[in-house]
């Protein structure tokens, strides 16, 4: 999502904004062919989680707690108490509330509203197919999203979202955004690539309010192409949404997936306290090869 590595993302979506109501509306990812929900057998699976303990599982995920990205001026503490797992369902709460927080960058400070974050906590994998079932929080002002960062992110994120030096969204500090939801949108889904240079907005209508339902949201990861998709669970299988193509536009770096509610920001907007409090649910997470 975003951070995006969102240090030159926020300042390159400013320029975007005004266009983000044409973006919606050019866009209709249903008209653009499908493809089959039948899984791979032969394919081997190289992370999962369904989430069926009592707690989230700390071999699989890390769970941080810092304060959100201050270059993308969110408004929100990372706080790990707002991940539970309740039957069978990862749920990652959002809430307007007092919390002091800082990072290793920026000492502690009063935010007014709470959020969560957690990311791959296993060794990031070179290409792939990733699926994750999950239903969207609402709100005004949440700013969800199923994202991958490249490696080189992995060790500095528990501790800021912009570590000094980092050179996003360069090589091994790419970002590729699955599933993001911005500015109250939950008919239309962000699906970009961050690869040696900022990928702007690629805005997809969805069949389906994201938060009325669960769907499965997945990206096709290959040497020579990114295809994503989207399960509505209609019966009419995987509709693809977007695609880029030729090996020099897709990362030949290791990447980790992550999962997050961000608030406020580029992509959030001003939130509205009312709307609180909010949850992400995710059924699984799923990445073969």
């Amino acid at each position: 999502m975003r951070i995006r590595a969102r240090t030159r993302v926020a300042r390159f979506a400013a320029g975007i904004l005004a266009s983000w109501s044409l973006l919606g509306c050019a866009e209709d990812p249903t008209t653009t062919g499908s493809t089959s929900n039948a899984y791979a057998s032969e394919r081997t699976v190289i992370f999962f989680d369904d989430f069926l303990g009592t707690s989230i599982d700390t071999t699989k995920w890390t769970v941080l707690d810092r304060l959100s990205d201050q270059v993308n001026h969110e408004v929100n503490c990372v706080v790990p108490g707002n991940v539970g797992v309740k039957d069978g369902v990862l749920e990652g709460m959002s809430k307007y509330e007092n919390h002091s927080c800082g990072d290793s960058v920026d000492p502690p400070k009063p935010m007014r509203y709470t959020s969560w974050q957690i990311q791959q906590a296993t060794k990031p994998f070179l290409y792939g197919t990733i699926e994750v079932r999950a239903k969207m929080p609402g709100g005004v002002g949440t700013w969800p999203a199923i994202w991958m960062l490249g490696h080189d992110w992995q060790a500095s994120q528990p501790h800021t979202a912009n570590v000094p030096g980092h050179r996003w969204p360069n090589a091994g500090w790419c970002e590729i955004d699955i599933a993001e939801f911005w500015r109250g949108g939950r008919r239309r889904v962000n699906t970009t690539i961050h690869y040696n240079k900022p990928g702007g907005l690629h805005i997809k209508r969805l069949p389906f309010d994201a938060t009325s339902q669960f769907a499965v949201y997945r990206l096709e990861w290959t040497q020579g192409a990114l295809i994503w998709s989207v399960d509505a669970e209609d019966g009419k299988g995987f509709r693809t949404l977007h695609s880029v193509r030729g090996a020099a536009s897709i990362p030949n770096e290791p990447m980790y997936v992550v999962l997050h509610t961000a608030i406020g920001g580029m992509g959030g907007g001003d939130p509205n306290p009312a709307t609180f409090p909010q949850t992400f649910f995710v059924d699984y997470v799923r990445v073969t090869q």
